[in-house]
């Protein structure tokens, strides 16, 4: 009899629910590392070629993978904020996993915007950059040229509208999911335990 009083009493949301805090803080960190990519993608191809490992480019992804990593975290803040104060940890995840999708979603968008409207060659332009570094670089020709293969097919493969979705919801969504769990432990209100 307890157990039913107590399940009554714990809020259960539906995607609703969600959809405001994922809808809001996704476009808000989709646009910052929409930028933000814009930003190591044009560094990396105005740079000169140094032989190094270590370009705009490669840099990037920790960078943009770091920044939409608190997107998580800041949407379970304002789901406790506008919808309520109580989450258990299992609706912080799927918080935080929808708002990966967001972000991964309109990235793509963004990315698909961008070069359709903007600048048609953006991806010409960085493979070129980045065969031109890895030519400089103090390797044997037979592993300069593996390296420029295996990047090029990357780049080429990477521009699959279904492979950026395929490959971008579950991997921003998951990052998210683990920061929203500790959005929860930090933001939310933890009921009263009723012996």
């Amino acid at each position: 009899m307890e157990e039913e009083i107590q399940a009554q009493n714990e809020p259960a949301y539906g995607f609703g629910d969600y959809l405001p805090s994922a809808g809001i803080v996704g476009i808000i960190f989709s646009l910052i590392t929409f930028a933000a990519g814009l930003f190591f993608g044009y560094q990396q191809i105005n740079s000169e070629p140094t032989g190094t490992f270590f370009s705009p480019f490669m840099i990037s992804s920790g960078v943009i993978c770091l920044i939409s990593a608190l997107a998580g975290l800041l949407a379970v803040w304002h789901f406790t904020r506008e919808v309520s104060p109580e989450l258990k940890l299992g609706q912080g995840a799927v918080l935080g996993f929808l708002t990966g999708a967001v972000i991964a979603i309109l990235g793509v968008v963004f990315n698909e915007l961008w070069v359709m409207l903007f600048d048609p060659e953006y991806s010409e332009k960085i493979l070129s950059s980045l065969i031109a570094n890895i030519e400089e670089m103090e390797l044997p020709s037979a592993q300069k040229n593996e390296m420029i293969d295996a990047m090029a097919e990357s780049v080429v493969s990477g521009q699959s509208l279904l492979r950026q979705l395929f490959m971008g919801i579950p991997i921003t969504g998951l990052i998210n999911l683990i920061t929203a769990l500790i959005g929860v432990k930090i933001f939310a209100e933890k009921p009263e335990e009723k012996f």
